[in-house]
């Protein structure tokens, strides 16, 4: 019985947890070429796992020793390391986390573009026959870009600018 109660009090602190850390994003911002809340481009993989916690079910995608790598969080987020292991690229993958033009995931790509204008490059993404046609906006000058499948926002990126 006592090993019961143990457990059903791990498992309440876990939610309780989970719960915590997704109201933790509900405030979070996109910021282009910056960041996605307490996340920050160049920051340390330590520092972002201090903020995020990985995916347990998600394939990470390690490209080998001192090359660039993914790794899937719960919080909504996926962030590309560069081979130095400082976020490079954030990906947004979840409704909620907004830009300051009210841009998020699940919004139409007409949408985006009356906010940030057409100065965007676009390109097609390689896609697997079954499946729909996806496409990549980028605004390079802000750092931020927008990955959409049938005319709706999948993915929010934020990357360092360039021109």
């Amino acid at each position: 019985m006592r090993k019961i109660s143990k457990l059903i009090l791990a498992i309440v602190i876990a939610v309780g947890l989970l719960v915590g850390v997704a109201a933790a994003q509900s405030n979070w911002d996109v910021r282009p070429g910056k960041g996605v809340g307490p996340l920050s481009i160049g920051m340390s993989i330590t520092k972002c796992e201090q903020i995020v916690q990985r995916n347990p079910k998600a394939d990470h995608a390690f490209v080998g020793h001192k090359r660039p790598f993914w790794i899937y969080y719960l919080n909504g987020v996926q962030i590309n390391y560069d081979s130095s292991a400082n976020a490079y690229q954030i990906y947004i993958d979840k409704p909620g986390i907004v830009t300051s033009k009210g841009i998020q995931v699940g919004d139409p790509q007409a949408k985006f573009i009356a906010a940030y204008g057409n100065n965007y490059l676009a390109h097609e993404l390689p896609t697997a026959k079954s499946q729909p046609k996806q496409s990549f906006y980028a605004y390079k000058s802000l750092g931020l870009g927008f990955q959409v499948e049938n005319g709706i926002v999948k993915f929010i990126a934020v990357f360092p600018p360039h021109s």
